[in-house]
C-alpha cells in the first residue's frame, strides 16, 4: 500500500514539473532598453502595451524594460508610446528579435517651418543625426545585386556592363575600410563602342560612383560626427513615393576629408530627402568644385591637376526592397574638367537578392569580356 501511495506520488511530481515547465516554455520573456533615435539616451517611462489586452510594462530610469507574456501573443502588436516620441509598433515577436539592441524611438515631428528659426534649424540636426544612427535599423545588412553600370568618356567612348555586386555586411559597418573591403563586384556581360587598349583606355570607374553610397560610408552629412560643421535649411516637406519627406539643403563653408571624404574641395553643397516615417534617406542630390579629377579617386591625396577645376554632380536613390529594408537603388554622376575630361557614369540595381553571390570576392576594374549580343538584345531595365 505506501509502494503504492509513494508510485502515485511520484508520478503526481512528475505531472506536476512537466506542467509547470509547460507554462514556463508557453510565456515569452523580453528584456531590452528604449533609447531617443537621435542622441541615444535613454527613454524613461516608456509604455509597452500589448494592443487590445491590459497586458504591458514600462521602461525604468534607465529605459530598461522587461515585457513577460503568453507566447499566444506573439503576433499581437506591442504599442510603444512616450512624450515627446511618435508611437512606435510591432509584433511581440518582431520586439523579442530586436531586444538585444536598443530600441530606438523617433522625436515626435511638428511643422519645422511652424516654430523659430533658431529651434528649426535645430530640429534639421537632431533630423539628420537621427537619420545617421538608425541607418542600422533601415538598411540591409549582408545582400546582394545585380547592376547595370554605364560610363561615357568625352561624350564618345561607352562601356555598358552587367555587374553581380555583392555587399557582405550591408549597412551595419560605415567605415571606409569596410565599405572597401566587403564589397565586391564582377563583370558578367559587357559591350564597348571603342577598343579599350591601352589599358587605362578600358578602365571601370565603378569605385568613383560607390563614393556617392551616402548611407553605406562616413565623412558626408549623414555622419553624427561631422554635420554640426554643415550649413543645414529646409527647402520643403513634400510627398515624394507616397511619403512624408523633409526635403533639406546642406552646404560646407570649409570641407574637408572628415566631412566629405575627399581633398581639395569647394562649392560643396546638396539636398537630401528624409522620410518623417522612419527616418529612412530616400535620396541625397550634390554637387562641388575639386582641384581636378585623379584615376586615384577623389579621396586621393594629390595635388591639383593642372587641366583646371573639376565640377561634379551626383544624384543618389534608395529603395525599400521586399524584406521592408532599404538599399542603394541608382547612382546618376556627371563630372566636368575644364578644357579635357567630360565623365558621365551610371548605377541602376535591377534586382536584389538576400542570397550573396558566392562567386563575387573581389572588384574588376578592367575587363575585356567580349560582348554577348543575345543578352544584350533580351536586357531590359525595370521602368522603376
Amino acid at each position: 500500500m505506501q509502494r503504492r501511495i509513494l508510485k502515485s506520488a511520484i508520478i503526481l511530481s512528475v505531472l506536476g514539473f512537466i506542467c509547470v515547465s509547460t507554462l514556463v516554455a508557453q510565456n515569452i520573456e523580453v528584456k531590452g532598453r528604449i533609447v531617443d533615435a537621435e542622441t541615444n539616451k535613454a527613454v524613461e517611462f516608456a509604455n509597452l502595451g500589448i494592443v487590445n489586452s491590459y497586458m504591458g510594462t514600462a521602461s525604468d530610469f534607465n529605459g530598461d524594460f522587461n515585457l513577460l507574456v503568453s507566447q499566444d501573443f506573439e503576433n499581437n502588436l506591442v504599442r510603444i508610446s512616450a512624450v515627446g516620441y511618435k508611437v512606435r509598433e510591432l509584433t511581440l515577436k518582431e520586439l523579442y528579435d530586436l531586444a538585444p539592441e536598443p530600441l530606438k524611438l523617433f522625436p515626435q515631428s511638428y511643422g519645422i517651418n511652424q516654430v523659430e528659426v533658431k529651434a528649426a534649424s535645430k530640429r534639421l540636426y537632431g533630423i539628420l543625426k537621427t537619420a545617421s544612427n538608425v541607418i542600422s535599423d533601415n538598411y540591409s545588412d549582408a545582400y546582394s545585386s545585380k547592376v547595370y553600370f554605364s560610363q561615357t568618356v568625352n561624350g564618345a567612348n561607352t562601356s555598358e556592363l552587367a555587374l553581380n555586386f555583392s555587399d557582405e555586411t550591408g549597412y551595419v559597418d560605415r567605415s571606409y575600410s569596410n565599405a572597401f573591403e566587403k564589397r565586391s563586384y564582377e563583370v558578367k556581360e559587357l559591350r564597348r563602342n571603342f577598343e579599350p587598349t591601352p589599358i587605362i583606355k578600358g578602365m571601370l570607374f565603378t569605385d568613383e560612383v560607390l563614393e556617392f553610397d551616402v548611407a553605406r560610408i562616413r565623412g558626408n552629412v549623414l555622419d553624427a560626427d561631422v554635420v554640426d560643421q554643415f550649413e543645414l535649411s529646409l527647402k520643403e516637406e513634400i510627398v515624394y513615393n507616397n511619403d512624408s519627406v523633409w526635403v533639406i539643403a546642406y552646404s560646407l563653408k570649409e570641407a574637408d576629408f572628415a566631412t566629405t571624404g575627399g581633398s581639395e574641395l569647394t562649392d560643396y553643397e546638396g539636398t537630401i530627402y528624409v522620410s518623417q516615417s522612419d527616418y529612412a534617406i530616400l535620396r541625397n542630390e550634390l554637387s562641388y568644385t575639386s582641384g581636378g579629377f585623379h584615376l586615384a579617386g577623389r579621396s586621393a591625396g594629390l595635388s591639383s591637376n593642372e587641366n583646371g577645376d573639376y565640377k561634379v554632380s551626383i544624384r543618389v536613390d534608395y529603395r525599400k526592397k521586399k524584406d521592408g529594408k532599404y538599399a542603394l537603388s541608382k547612382i546618376e554622376y556627371l563630372g566636368k574638367e575644364m578644357g579635357k575630361l567630360k565623365l558621365e557614369l551610371s548605377w541602376v540595381v535591377y534586382d536584389y537578392s538576400e542570397k550573396q553571390i558566392s562567386s563575387v570576392s573581389s572588384r574588376e576594374y578592367y575587363s575585356a569580356k567580349e560582348s554577348d549580343s543575345k543578352f544584350w538584345e533580351k536586357f531590359k531595365l525595370p521602368s522603376n
